[in-house]
């Protein structure tokens, strides 16, 4: 799978008591998303980190006509609608990031259960130099059970600039795994000391398509 050049990502909060209803219209509105210009789409709830119990939808994108049509799509779009009226969905960011090399073949099957975001921006590093030690690191994240390692770079919404690395595991133990192998590497540590981590979430994935 080739890396994609646009990826949306929408945060929207959502009551407790409605979180069923409306993941499962998350389910039916990522179907009209691939219709309407989505190369793929990732959906679930958040569990840990900034905003626990939001909503998270992340959209591909292979140019910005796709994502434009999946904007012109929304105000027509009756699983939106009920989104927002039945189950009270309220969206509070929508950032568009233009994608970045990463050298990782992905591994989609089993459906991924956990996707780890994490969001950063440069502080010593140029961003060559960032993304070839992050591609350095891919290896280990393979070997430890990540399934997809994806990063991209704000292009409009809130904090511009800054970079969001989204990986996909099968299951806890695989992050953890991942986690403890890259305390001991290299490449890992001159990465982390030239970026500045403010934001990692994990996020429970309902459905991918």
């Amino acid at each position: 799978m080739s890396t994609p050049n646009f990826i949306a990502i929408t945060g929207a909060n959502c009551p407790a008591a409605s979180r069923q209803g409306a993941l499962e219209e998350m389910a039916h509105f990522a179907q009209e998303c691939r219709e309407n210009g989505a190369v793929r789409v990732t959906y679930g709830s958040v569990i840990s980190g900034r905003h626990p119990g939001a909503l998270v939808f992340v959209q591909f994108f292979d140019d910005l006509t796709g994502f434009e049509g999946v904007m012109n799509m929304i105000p027509k779009s009756s699983a939106y609608s009920r989104m927002i009226n039945n189950y009270a969905v309220a969206p509070f960011s929508r950032n568009l990031f233009r994608g970045k090399p990463i050298e990782f073949e992905p591994k989609l099957e089993p459906m991924p259960k956990y996707l780890m975001l994490t969001r950063a921006h440069r502080k010593s590093l140029e961003e060559a130099d960032m993304l070839g030690l992050l591609n350095k690191t891919a290896s280990v994240f393979k070997a430890s059970g990540a399934q997809t390692m994806r990063m991209g770079q704000v292009l409009t919404g809130s904090d511009l600039g800054t970079y969001m690395l989204g990986v996909t595991y099968p299951d806890m133990s695989a992050i953890e795994k991942t986690y403890d192998a890259l305390s001991n590497n290299t490449d890992y540590g001159n990465l982390i000391s030239g970026v500045e981590v403010d934001m990692r979430s994990i996020t429970k994935i309902a459905g991918i398509l």
